[in-house]
């Protein structure tokens, strides 16, 4: 195998590895965070944060144009906590989309290395290849419900959260263009959507957003289901029918 081969494998593996393990990060964040809240005693009880039970959980799937990347499809799954205030609600999610920068983004990269390689000869040709590059992502929402506890639930929000970022491809594989693409970092969404009570215990919606993060941004159209757990604490100021919450 030649040294080029083996530095390629190297990459490739450490990639996998990075991805693996913020992936398990992420799950464990989005499993213990709020009850991490709970274990903090008074100062979480005067933010209302004793309050945050799980409620629902569901996934949703929907098309996202990153900026300078082919168009795809989004993952997520999402838990919400319930409401710390009237009409405000907590919502945890983690998210996954994967794509390759266009055609076009990456000649424009390669015309600038071009630009950088004294050939007098005009003989030297640099191979283009695909670069790809995935998002993995654990946000928290905080929406505001626009209209009362019913069937029907229309709101809207933003929210803040980490971003794993990785990119490979045979063009940057093992350079710094390579360690510079491959980040962690945060970012801001703003949301708006609305959820459908269709039975007792499922939930559809629909959810447009707008994530803004160092590097790139994203619109994303979110159409998903969601299970509403028996016992769900009933929204903040309204008052249950009798037997509400009973499986």
């Amino acid at each position: 195998m030649s040294s080029r081969a083996a530095r390629r494998g190297i990459s490739a593996a450490s990639s996998v590895e990075r991805l693996v393990s913020h992936a398990l990060i992420i799950a464990a964040l989005l499993t213990l965070a709020p009850g991490a809240a709970h274990a903090q005693g008074s100062l979480f009880e005067r933010l209302n944060l004793d309050r945050l039970h799980l409620s629902e959980f569901g996934m949703s799937v929907g098309p996202a144009r990153p900026s300078q990347t082919v168009s795809t499809s989004l993952y997520a799954l999402h838990a919400d906590y319930g409401e710390i205030a009237p009409r405000w609600r907590v919502i945890f999610t983690a998210t996954y989309w994967g794509s390759r920068f266009t055609d076009e983004v990456v000649q424009r990269f390669v015309d600038s290395l071009a630009l950088s390689v004294d050939d007098p000869t005009n003989d030297a040709t640099i191979r283009t290849s695909r670069i790809n590059v995935s998002d993995i992502a654990i946000t928290v929402d905080l929406r505001w419900n626009a209209l009362p506890p019913g069937p029907v639930r229309a709101y809207f929000g933003g929210g803040f959260g980490a971003h794993v970022i990785n990119a490979e491809g045979r063009l940057i594989d093992g350079t710094f263009v390579e360690r510079a693409l491959d980040n962690i970092t945060g970012g801001i969404a703003g949301v708006a959507g609305v959820d459908l009570t269709i039975l007792q215990r499922v939930v559809i919606g629909m959810q447009a957003r707008f994530d803004l993060l160092s590097g790139t941004r994203f619109a994303s159209l979110r159409t998903g289901v969601s299970y509403r757990f028996p016992g769900a604490p009933p929204p903040a100021g309204s008052r249950p029918a009798d037997g509400a919450g009973a499986p």
